[in-house]
């Protein structure tokens, strides 16, 4: 989708002109624009970023910026500099755009570019479960039964009941909370929901007597899709071990969940992981990935006044045996393969 289509205007308005543009913007709608500009090859000579206290200034909390555009007809400068205020004579930070990606900071970009995935995925980063209605489909365990989102007490069979974690229980650490559960319809996505009613008839009354509410979810993936349907769902989902992060915390921190009650824990939509066949598998990635090196790499893409600053895509542009090999340790051979619907792994 194209940002601002307002300040894309002006930028194609001033395009082959010897021109300025100046505005006060969102600095995630500034960088938007920058993006948009680079990827698009316009003729940029220099640009800079002031950031503002918008709270100060325009009782607004958000995160605000002047952000200065400079067009010639032949330069095509792909760098930014970031100041802290109107007031700074020296750039903080320089971002940019480098190998055909945002980059937060160029000058630690450069230290480790050589990291960047090159389209071999031996890490299989995935988000966690969606379902859009926590209130039915999140619960907490009160001895043999369970308590949903509405303050309702209900009985219900264990089988589709799985441990569950959010993105708060990953940003918190361990121990982690071992009540919370979440009522996992299918196990792939797509799957009919029919045989719930035989397998759990109690679960199949449960999700009928709310089906007003999972009626109502907004979202279009929802449509024309088997009743009670959740997203985000694959036999990765069912692995035994994971190494997860939050996808909203400020904090680069990757932790490991195990099973519970020998059952494996769901990550909801928040949290970002990568599936491990077992708990030495685990113990490796995380000991790669809470290294200091893949945190300056993981550094170099991150914006933390984004909604969501770590996603599945920014995960997955680092070469993790790149990173084995730079920190002297074993190569992480694990790649994930599916096989007549069953999580199986091949080294």
């Amino acid at each position: 989708t194209i940002p601002n289509l307002m300040l894309i205007q002006v930028l194609d308005w001033i395009q082959n002109r010897k021109a300025t543009l100046a505005m006060l913007c969102k600095s995630t709608v500034a960088r938007k624009i920058l993006a948009y500009a680079w990827q698009s090859n316009y003729c940029i000579k220099t640009c800079k970023i002031y950031n503002i206290e918008a709270p100060k200034h325009f009782e607004a909390s958000v995160d605000a910026c002047l952000l200065v555009i400079s067009v010639s007809s032949s330069s095509r400068n792909t760098v930014c500099m970031v100041y802290d205020s109107l007031n700074h004579k020296s750039p903080s930070i320089t971002i940019g755009y480098q190998q055909c990606r945002l980059v937060a900071n160029v000058k630690t970009f450069e230290q480790y570019k050589h990291l960047v995935s090159r389209g071999k995925q031996r890490c299989n980063w995935r988000s966690g479960i969606k379902h859009d209605c926590s209130r039915i489909m999140e619960l907490r365990k009160e001895q043999r039964l369970y308590r949903n989102g509405l303050g309702e007490l209900v009985d219900l069979e264990d089988t589709f009941l799985y441990p569950m974690l959010k993105s708060s229980d990953l940003a918190k650490g361990p121990p982690f909370n071992s009540l919370k559960r979440m009522l996992v319809t299918q196990r792939i996505v797509g799957e009919s929901t029919s045989r719930i009613k035989d397998i759990a008839p109690k679960t199949w009354k449960y999700l009928n007597e709310h089906a007003d509410l999972l009626n109502r979810r907004a979202s279009s993936i929802y449509r024309n899709r088997p009743r009670f349907s959740i997203f985000g769902v694959g036999d990765y989902s069912f692995a035994p071990w994971k190494v997860g992060i939050s996808g909203f915390y400020k904090d680069l921190s990757f932790r490991i969940v195990g099973s519970v009650e020998e059952k494996p824990v769901m990550l909801d939509d928040t949290c970002c992981f990568v599936a491990c066949k077992n708990e030495d598998e685990a113990i490796h990635l995380e000991e790669l990935l809470n290294s200091e090196v893949a945190k300056d790499f993981f550094s170099c893409f991150i914006f933390w006044d984004a909604k969501r600053p770590i996603t599945t895509n920014l995960l997955g542009s680092l070469d993790i045996n790149a990173l084995a090999k730079e920190l002297g340790r074993p190569a992480w051979k694990t790649e994930e393969v599916h096989k007549q619907g069953q999580f199986v792994f091949s080294t």
